[in-house]
């Protein structure tokens, strides 16, 4: 381990990120307490020695960076105090946040069971209905679904829009949002037909009832279309058919509330940058109220809070997390005492963890929509110089026949709105995505350090597809 890296250092550490949910182990090669160096561990049976540029950055840059927060005096913490999370809260956060609140709030999707499969044997299966982008949050996902395919299973590909793993896959079919759950609906009535008119399905039913062996990949985004329609379409073919299924993205398996009922709190404390998926009519209300942020950076939560604290990052304490595929514990790598957790915030309490949320209802879409998902590089990512260069601007993209019928081109400007609001967008035009469908990412906000974006907020709350009400070209 010592030879893996050319740099001078003292010592090397190993460590587990939580960037995402992969959990990748790596070798941390430590001088004068900063990183010098940072590679995969080779031993690690998920990341196999690799190493995503994300890890690397949120690793290497993230603790020394000269936008981390800077301390300010905390607020005094009441027994009726909210509590926002984010997926970089620890399990050991989120259990004392249950012990002090059933008033635990997220971005996050709450899912009771995230996997029926364990993913470190993804390449040993015979059949994959991917309905995912894994670069977006689980880099590494990517590459097990790679070596599957290379193994000889059959790889369908199924969403919105292409992704990388549509070059990789054998299949592919790309859907109008709207269409979704009603395919869905296809490919469980031709499962019990035994075949189906749309070639697509007919050749992913051939494959599963004759392979057997089969695994669906599906994202949190898809989910949110109707939570309790998809859950009851994975546990259905799961129990009739045998086939497993994985949940990837932005989810968690503690029962967080969603974000629209933090709006009943005065006292929140906010780990990450909830103001974010704010709709502009509450930002002027919930920069009035006592919330304390708990931030790497002094993003728009920061700005607009009362009370804010410099966050530790991952690497600096000793923490367990459970992620979408695994559970994971690591030690700190390097000493920081003036950063602060969720554990220095708030007391132990004595309340029980209550695992009977009720999912809410989401009307099916029917008008032309805007999709909201997750980038490459999220909004941490925007904080460091190196992740920033892969993604420095925001765009919405569009399919060159919705281009075409706006008469727009690459680079003009192109104002969206909904019923939220509204908000000017940078094109870019790519075949890749259904005709009536725009795409953003999720991952700016209006106080990005170097280019401003806008926030999902101005557009939706705690959803990723929304109807668009008007577009025009400015």
């Amino acid at each position: 381990m010592q030879k893996l890296s050319s740099k001078d250092f003292d010592f090397v550490k190993e460590g587990y990120c939580i960037g995402c949910n992969c959990g990748c182990r790596y070798l941390a090669y430590i001088k004068n307490n900063s990183i010098v160096d940072i590679t995969g561990h080779p031993s690690d049976k998920l990341g196999m020695g690799s190493f995503c540029t994300k890890g690397i950055a949120l690793i290497q840059e993230l603790p020394f960076s000269s936008f981390r927060l800077k301390a300010k005096k905390p607020m005094d913490i009441k027994s009726d105090t909210a509590i926002y999370v984010d997926r970089f809260t620890t399990d050991k956060e989120l259990k004392r946040a249950f012990s002090f609140t059933e008033d635990v709030y997220s971005d996050m999707l709450y899912v009771e069971n995230a996997r029926t499969f364990e993913v470190e044997h993804i390449p040993n299966k015979q059949v994959i209905l991917n309905i995912s982008e894994p670069s977006f949050y689980d880099v590494m996902l990517a590459r097990w679904i790679i070596d599957a395919s290379q193994k000889g299973a059959k790889l369908f590909n199924l969403g919105v829009y292409h992704t990388n793993m549509s070059s990789k896959a054998k299949y592919n079919n790309i859907l109008k949002p709207q269409a979704f759950l009603s395919y869905l609906e296809s490919i469980e009535k031709s499962l019990e037909k035994g075949l189906s008119e749309d070639p697509f399905i007919d050749k992913f039913i051939n494959a599963s009832l004759k392979l057997g062996n089969a695994l669906i990949i599906i994202q949190d985004t898809y989910i949110r279309f109707d939570k309790d329609y998809v859950f009851g379409f994975l546990e259905k073919l799961n129990k009739n058919y045998k086939i497993d299924y994985i949940i990837t993205g932005n989810v968690t398996t503690w029962p967080v509330k969603p974000i629209e009922g933090l709006q009943r709190h005065n006292d929140i404390i906010n780990l990450g940058d909830m103001f974010r998926f704010l709709p502009n009519d509450m930002l002027e209300e919930f920069s009035k109220k006592n919330v304390l942020s708990l931030s790497h950076m002094a993003n728009m939560s920061v700005n607009l809070s009362k009370y804010y604290l410099p966050r530790k990052c991952f690497i600096e304490y000793n923490f367990t997390k459970k992620t979408a595929f695994l559970d994971i514990s690591s030690d700190k790598i390097l000493e920081n005492k003036e950063t602060y957790t969720l554990l220095d915030i708030i007391p132990q309490g004595d309340k029980n963890i209550n695992f009977n949320i009720k999912s809410q209802k989401q009307e099916p879409i029917k008008d032309k929509t805007l999709l909201i998902f997750p980038s490459v590089v999220d909004d941490l990512g925007h904080y460091s110089r190196w992740l920033h260069e892969i993604e420095p601007h925001q765009y919405i993209y569009i399919n060159p026949s919705l281009a075409k019928s706006i008469d727009i081109l690459d680079d003009e400007l192109l104002e969206i709105e909904t019923s939220r609001g509204k908000a000017v967008f940078r094109v870019k035009i790519s075949a890749n995505l259904s005709d009536d469908a725009f795409l953003i990412s999720n991952a700016y906000d209006e106080y990005q350090p170097f280019y401003e974006g806008v926030r999902p907020g101005t557009l939706a709350i705690d959803k990723d597809f929304v109807p668009v009400l008007r577009y025009r070209k400015l």
